[in-house]
């Protein structure tokens, strides 16, 4: 009942994002996205499923003021059909979750924002309790007309209120960590590849706590993605298709730990994450 009323409040904010943009001026977009890869791991670097692929499913709108600022609403689902029984698993769905923020060009290639969002576990009678955050993001966009792109970023995320941690082991609400990346991007015909690229730092008890903890930092991950656009509609929204490959370093121990503890002892620090997918837009 309650992932069916986190579900409906998700579909009114995107509603309301819809009768925004049905005043004079306003611009509405949607998007979604759905991939198939063969683990979940989070960008904090949990490596939450190893058994049985993962198909997650991203969909929201986005509406834009005339004068430039963009409010956006939407949900994401992950599924693992192949869900591990002996690690405790007791469903297919794995987690569920909504969000929605709002963001604005303050100079003409730096954009910032803010975006509210709660993880529900699909499964919270032997997994994680909702948690409650709040992310606020500095991005910097080089010039489209450039064939070859930077695109760093910052991110801070505040684990604002949960009774339970977003990493397992650290601590539970009222923290925070930081991802300091950039997306190297180069296009050439119908192909575009990007090298995803970021480290994640912040106070230690983010991830361990007591004797537990282990430094500032961690996960590094870097990676490639390939994506060509694809004709799937008549009308004005676009589509294209993509593959990745995505390695992380988990240099914090409690990160291994999380690890071992959710998928079954596999505890080793490198992990590769690959997929496919498809997105769309309007």
């Amino acid at each position: 009942m309650r992932t069916i009323y986190k579900g409906v409040t998700a579909a009114l904010l995107a509603t309301c994002c819809s009768s925004m943009a049905s005043a004079e001026g306003w611009q509405l977009h949607g998007f979604g996205d759905v991939s198939v890869k063969n683990d979940y791991v989070t960008p904090r670097g949990l490596v939450v499923t190893t058994k049985g692929v993962t198909i997650q499913v991203l969909n929201g709108l986005v509406a834009v003021s005339p004068g430039g600022v963009a409010f956006h609403a939407g949900t994401w689902v992950d599924i693992n059909p192949g869900y591990s029984k002996a690690d405790g698993n007791i469903t297919a769905v794995n987690e569920f979750d909504y969000f929605f923020g709002v963001d604005y060009d303050i100079m003409p290639k730096l954009n910032v924002g803010v975006e509210y969002s709660e993880f529900i576990s699909g499964q919270p009678s032997v997994a994680f309790k909702n948690e409650h955050n709040i992310e606020f993001h500095a991005k910097y966009k080089d010039s489209a007309d450039k064939g070859f792109t930077i695109n760093p970023y910052a991110k801070l995320f505040w684990a604002a209120w949960s009774k339970s941690s977003t990493v397992v082991l650290g601590k539970a609400g009222d923290t925070f960590d930081i991802e300091l990346g950039v997306v190297p991007t180069v296009k050439t015909g119908a192909l575009t590849l990007s090298a995803p690229t970021w480290i994640t730092v912040g106070p230690k008890t983010y991830w361990g706590l007591g004797a537990a903890k282990d430094g500032n930092v961690g996960v590094f991950s870097t990676g490639l993605k390939a994506s060509t656009p694809v004709s799937l509609f008549s009308s004005g929204a676009g589509a294209s298709v993509y593959a990745f490959a995505q390695y992380y370093n988990l240099i914090n121990d409690n990160l291994v730990a999380a690890k071992a503890i959710l998928n079954s002892g596999a505890n080793k620090r490198s992990h590769l994450q690959f997929g496919a997918g498809i997105n769309v837009g309007f």
